[in-house]
């Protein structure tokens, strides 16, 4: 499947029309993105072109929508010529319109792909309140939003707000002077319970992505430790980077900045790992683990990219803190996985492993086939899986991919 849809049409909330935009590589894994901007965003805003080029230049479709009542229209949907648009919008629109999205898809797809959702700021708490959705199978929180709330004003701001009617915020960019009608906090009273992002990640069963700039002065990053707790996941801070990861608007370079680039190949890799594949052992789990410090370990640096995809791995295969920290400090025997599908996983978490961080030495290399060995794989298909890797720029191979790799050869 090929296909390339700019700027088509779907109704959202109030049946107000939008335009979202599909696109879906010839190689297309089955895999769909849905990408949410956040407040004041819009789907073209920015290098979010750029993301979707990346996502699907690794066989992923890539679908990007403006929220029906973000302020745009169909026939201007850069920037805010509907103000009175954008003064009615709230949260709860804006679950109607991912609602939307997904019935799109459906009558659109001979079959519902797999739904993975990136949300950006205001977006990331959207897609965090579809963790009960059945359709949705991960979920990953760019700068996202803990709670709604605290985002509307307080105290005698809120009283005015309610007397008045509206108040007013200046966009930063445009300099326009954006409505916001009262009806957006009546909206959220009237639906507490449907907008409690803290009580939708706390009964969460999808595999969750926190990832947060530790200079975003826009969405403090105790908003995504917050997050991170919540899902019982792993907070990724990316340093030095602020809300949008380095991008703006306009963008008119034709890469992609260095920390959202960075930002994408970590979404990438935790889109790659199979999490399909729990029924280790505990003792083969732990084994597996102490491989894994010892790979990260191999060039004598650990870096904090491999810290990160280390405990992300844990938190997954449930191994607690505790006993993470006693792999760090003692020897644990290595225990070979009882199936060929658990064989196959460990190595892919292996390799993972090695180009998280993007930066592979010939330690790292030696290591990764020593244990491959270890686990019955055979070293020269183990060159052909790192070959190629290398080629395709660190893209990770999927199981099946790696049980046609290395197919006879297991032991």
């Amino acid at each position: 499947m090929n296909r390339s849809l700019k700027n088509e049409t779907y109704t959202g909330a109030t049946n107000r029309k939008s335009l979202y935009d599909l696109q879906v590589p010839l190689n297309w894994n089955n895999k769909l993105i849905i990408f949410i901007h956040g407040y004041m965003g819009y789907k073209d805003w920015g290098c979010w072109n750029l993301v979707s080029d990346f996502f699907t230049n690794e066989n992923y479709g890539f679908l990007k929508y403006n929220v029906s009542h973000n302020g745009g229209t169909i026939e201007n949907s850069i920037d805010f010529s509907d103000l009175d648009a954008f003064s009615e919008n709230n949260y709860s629109k804006e679950i109607e319109d991912f609602e939307a999205i997904l019935d799109l898809i459906k009558k659109d797809f001979e079959s519902m792909p797999e739904i993975y959702i990136i949300g950006h700021s205001r977006g990331g708490g959207i897609a965090l309140l579809q963790s009960q959705n059945d359709v949705v199978a991960r979920i990953v929180s760019w700068a996202g939003i803990a709670s709604i709330p605290t985002r509307f004003p307080s105290g005698k701001e809120l009283e005015a707000w309610g007397k008045n009617g509206y108040y007013i915020r200046e966009n930063g960019r445009t300099k326009q002077q954006m409505p916001h009608s009262y009806s957006q906090y009546e909206d959220f009273m009237a639906n507490k319970n449907r907008l409690d992002i803290e009580d939708y990640c706390k009964n969460s069963n999808k595999p969750t992505l926190v990832i947060h700039g530790n200079e975003d002065a826009s969405v403090k990053i105790k908003e995504g430790e917050q997050i991170a707790s919540w899902v019982k996941s792993q907070l990724i801070p990316i340093a030095g980077a602020q809300h949008t990861f380095g991008a703006s608007q306009p963008w008119e370079k034709e890469t992609l900045p260095e920390e959202l680039e960075v930002v994408c190949k970590l979404t990438l890799q935790f889109f790659n790992l199979d999490f399909k594949q729990k029924n280790d052992s505990y003792a083969e789990k732990m084994s597996m683990m102490a491989e894994l410090v010892k790979l990260a370990r191999a060039d004598e640096e650990v870096r904090t990219e491999e810290i990160q995809f280390l405990s992300a791995i844990a938190i997954d295969l449930g191994i607690t803190d505790a006993d993470l920290q006693t792999l760090v400090n003692r020897h644990i025997e290595f225990v070979v996985p009882r199936d060929d599908a658990n064989r196959i996983l460990q190595f892919q978490r292996l390799v993972l492993l090695l180009f998280v961080d993007f930066k592979i030495s010939e330690k790292e290399v030696i290591a990764l086939k020593t244990v491959g060995m270890k686990l019955g794989l055979s070293p020269d298909a183990i060159d052909n899986v790192l070959k190629e890797m290398d080629q395709n720029g660190g893209k990770a191979l999927d199981i099946e991919e790696l049980k046609g790799i290395f197919g006879a050869s297991l032991n």
